[in-house]
């Protein structure tokens, strides 16, 4: 036996002295001539060496020296270069027929590649169409090759295409350990890049660093991976400094056999939020099975979009909920959700297709609606400057075919909304519809300054028509309009029945359209104002009444103009009958009424704009109380006209403001 180890240890020292004598024999420049004949053969380009590659036998492997492959001409091609490079080979493997690589390193490879129009459109008529019915057979469970170590250092990445758009990936460093079936492999990588869009109207550049960390296990047909670690750190572009460095952590298994994902645990996470997904998904088809957890800051998500919150604010939103998404259709189960302090809850059916279709139902607490909403934004203009540059007018959008309006069937109820003063509670709806047609019914709130709303409406969308019917009952008047800033002019208890139509695109588009009719009642009304007014005319003999016991005020409209007719108003000590007319689209108030008080009738009107309504008398009955009391009555006059149009010229104001948002 010691006999027949010798023997044998003697054949291999043979063979491997051989090896070394054959190698060192071997004419490099014949090899490096026949490297490059096949590789032009193969590929259209030669692997050109600047020197000849050095080849060991202990251990067995080549190192050389810059090399180059492919070139770009008249602005397209494709180019691969390095600075110098090395290849190890694990020598006791090779004796059984196993091809193990024991090191590979790569310094300063720069890879180009530039895309004109031609080359793009040739590329696209080459392309192979895929056939739908083939499949790919079982993953083989050997790897061609394993790896100990491979290295690249200090690579570039140059890319061009024929729009002129640009991506630079530079201080390319990657390094793989241990690439080898059923254990773990080591993947580690970093890089810098500029991305530029060409085609876009302002500069639209993104730059930034990445860094890559990850473990993973080949044992087909499956990819275990895990404590993948990826961080992108931006530099320029689109998203603010405030974002951060944005990390995504990963663990879990992939079946190529199966196409099959399975994730037990994905994050993605940013300064301003944090996305988690556990589940399985399916790649083909498409089907997902799982949970996701949300959690965002607002107002560090607004700039974002290019809005910026009230600052303060400081909202924070948390999402969890159940997710299955299988044949374009994503069910949305147990949905929790929470705003600060305002809950979200509820269940969601999303079918996605040529029709979008959206059921389920929502419950929200109470939502203030003054935290979320945008601030305004800033012109500045400098006084002797140029004026700012008009924007240019937006082409009129494309009329959208009602037929690809979403499909919604909803049933929400909230706890309340505020903003400002004004809110609602105890809001519930229901909105049903298709094809851009849609009906909002068995809506009911509380005012949250006192008093019941319930209604129903109807929209087509395709037509800009609208449909509205209400019913308000026991409105506080008084708290209703201080709400709504506009002071405390008017107190009493308020009664609404409406049905109006309106049309068109925008607020003052559908006031300029009001149609239908309706009735206001007021009963135990007091009007501040009224007290006010002078005691010392002499053809009034004591105080106006400024107590009504029933003021009702039907109406008709057409085209917004609105006919109040007849306005009765009634107590023990006045009674008046009146009409009215508005005009929406101009603005404009023109009202008579006859006051019957104190045993005589006195003709009131109130004519002008919303901005400046004058209140007064008729002038013929002025005229002829002058003629019994001129300078009294004069003075008298000044002082009533100004304390009535003081109250009207506010709720003027205001009125007029709704009108121009």
């Amino acid at each position: 036996m010691k006999r027949v180890l010798l023997l044998g240890g003697g054949i291999l020292v043979v063979l491997i002295v051989a090896a070394a004598i054959f190698i060192s024999r071997i004419d490099a420049g014949f090899v490096v001539q026949k490297i490059a004949e096949t590789t032009e053969k193969a590929t259209g380009s030669p692997l050109v060496f600047a020197g000849s590659p050095s080849l060991s036998v202990f251990p067995p492997g080549v190192s050389f020296g810059q090399a180059r492959w492919g070139e770009i001409k008249d602005g397209q091609g494709m180019a691969v270069s390095v600075q110098s490079g090395m290849a190890r080979l694990e020598l006791v493997p090779l004796f059984t027929g196993n091809l193990v690589i024991a090191e590979v390193r790569i310094d300063n490879p720069v890879f180009t590649l530039r895309e004109n129009k031609g080359a793009k459109e040739q590329k696209a008529a080459a392309a192979p169409q895929k056939d739908a019915t083939s499949q790919s057979g079982a993953p083989s469970g050997e790897l061609p090759v394993e790896l100990m170590r491979l290295a690249v250092r200090n690579g570039t990445v140059l890319y061009a295409d024929a729009e002129g758009n640009t991506l630079n990936i530079k201080d390319i460093n990657l390094s793989v350990e241990n690439l080898r079936r059923r254990e773990e492999a080591g993947v580690q990588c970093n890089f810098t890049f500029d991305m530029s869009d060409a085609t876009a109207k302002q500069a639209a550049n993104l730059s930034g660093s990445l860094a890559l960390n990850a473990k993973l296990r080949y044992d087909a047909p499956k990819i275990d991976f895990h404590q993948i670690s990826l961080t992108f750190t931006p530099l320029t572009g689109p998203l603010p400094k405030e974002t951060g460095p944005v990390n995504l952590t990963c663990d879990g298994s992939f079946d190529m056999q199966k196409q099959q994902l399975h994730l037990a645990g994905f994050t993605l996470s940013a300064t301003p939020a944090r996305l988690s997904i556990a589940g399985d998904a399916t790649l083909s088809p498409l089907a997902f099975k799982g949970h996701v957890d949300v959690e965002a800051a607002p107002d560090k998500l607004a700039p974002l979009a290019g809005q910026q919150l009230k600052p303060g604010s400081g909202a924070v939103f948390a999402f969890k909920s159940g997710m299955e998404y299988s044949d374009n259709t994503l069910h949305v189960r147990g949905m929790d959700a929470k705003l600060d302090e305002t809950a979200l809850r509820g269940d969601l059916t999303i079918t996605t297709g040529e029709v979008l279709s959206v059921t389920g139902s929502l419950y929200a607490g109470t939502v203030n609606v003054d935290k979320y909403l945008p601030l305004p934004e800033k012109h500045e203009h400098k006084a002797g400057g140029a004026a700012p540059a008009k924007a240019d007018k937006a082409p009129p959008a494309a009329k959208e075919d009602p037929k690809s309006l979403p499909t919604i069937n909803v049933q929400a109820k909230c706890d309340g909304v505020r903003k400002g003063k004004l809110g609602v509670n105890n809001l519930s709806f229901t909105l049903k519809g298709e094809k851009g047609k849609y009906a909002l019914s068995s809506l009911l709130c509380a005012l949250a300054s006192g008093g019941d709303v319930k209604g129903s409406a109807n929209a087509d969308l395709s037509g800009k028509i609208y449909a509205v019917k209400t019913t308000a009952t026991n409105v506080n008047v008084g708290a209703l309009l201080d709400a709504a800033d506009m002071g405390r002019p008017a107190d009493g208890t308020a009664f609404l029945d409406a049905d109006v139509t309106l049309r068109g695109e925008n607020a003052k588009a559908m006031m300029a359209s009001l149609g239908g009719k309706g009735l206001v009642e007021v009963r135990g009304m007091k009007v501040a104002a009224l007290a006010s007014l002078p005691h010392n005319i002499p053809v009034i003999k004591g105080a106006i009444p400024n107590h009504f016991d029933l003021v009702r005020v039907p109406f008709t409209a057409t085209g917004g103009e609105v006919t109040a007719k007849p306005v009765t108003v009634s107590s023990p000590e006045l009674n008046a009958v009146g009409q009215a007319r508005v005009s929406l689209p101009r603005e404009y108030l023109d009202a008579t009424a006859d006051v019957k008080t104190l045993g005589m009738t006195l003709p009131v009107t109130a004519k002008g704009p919303f901005s400046n309504v004058s209140v007064g008398l008729d002038p013929k009955f002025a005229l002829d109380a002058i003629k019994k009391a001129p300078g009294a009555v004069l003075d008298a006059g000044k002082g009533a006209a100004g304390a009535v149009k003081g109250g009207a010229k506010n709720v003027g104001d205001k009125v007029k403001g709704l009108f121009k948002k």
